[in-house]
């Protein structure tokens, strides 16, 4: 049973976690993003998208999110849509124009929240084929678009200096790898722990 300390306690992470991230499109923490493309790529908007997380766990926990499963049956239509949001916010011009238009980094926030929620709801409902498909085609374009980003001499994103851009092109590799090796390792823990049940 659900006590009221547990409900703040749930509660306060997400809430945390967004607040984190939102600030960093508000002056003075905005000036981070604007001058840095590693802040903006690698510590904002993996701070929305986990923020989305927590509060779909906290959503699960306090309460029934039913009227999600019609609409998400196996998580298809989260990974889907997770995946078109965070392949847009990684192309360069969608970056850029986040850091020069107020109402287009307001959309990202919403977005990359969104993302989180619906990546969370997916894989509390997918089978481990679905994810690896899904998670195997998120860390192939993160690892693809990291090393270009690093390697590459072309300046992608104009609001960036090219050397910003080389450290959060090996920034977003470390990263993929990283996501990819916490869910193998939450896969195989699962399947062991099924396993268990079923001896």
């Amino acid at each position: 049973m659900t006590t009221p300390a547990h409900a703040r306690r749930a509660i306060a992470w997400p809430l945390a976690t967004l607040a984190a991230g939102a600030a960093l499109s508000i002056p003075p923490l905005r000036s981070l993003i604007e001058q840095s493309m590693a802040w903006h790529m690698l510590v904002q908007m993996p701070l929305l998208v986990l923020g989305g997380w927590l509060s779909m766990r906290c959503l699960a926990a306090l309460g029934p999110v039913g009227t999600l499963e019609r609409w998400n049956r196996y998580g298809l239509t989260g990974f889907i849509a997770a995946q078109a949001i965070l392949a847009f916010w990684m192309l360069p011009l969608s970056i850029d124009r986040a850091v020069v238009l107020p109402w287009f980094d307001l959309l990202k926030v919403a977005s990359l929240f969104a993302c989180g929620a619906m990546l969370r709801h997916s894989f509390e409902r997918s089978p481990a084929l679905i994810q690896v498909f899904f998670v195997g085609y998120a860390v192939s374009m993160m690892l693809s678009l990291g090393a270009y980003f690093a390697t590459t001499d072309l300046r992608l994103c104009n609001a960036y200096s090219l050397e910003s851009q080389m450290v959060s092109g090996q920034g977003l590799a470390i990263l993929a790898t990283l996501l990819g090796a916490l869910w193998l390792v939450g896969t195989i823990r699962k399947l062991q722990a099924s396993s268990r049940r079923f001896c």
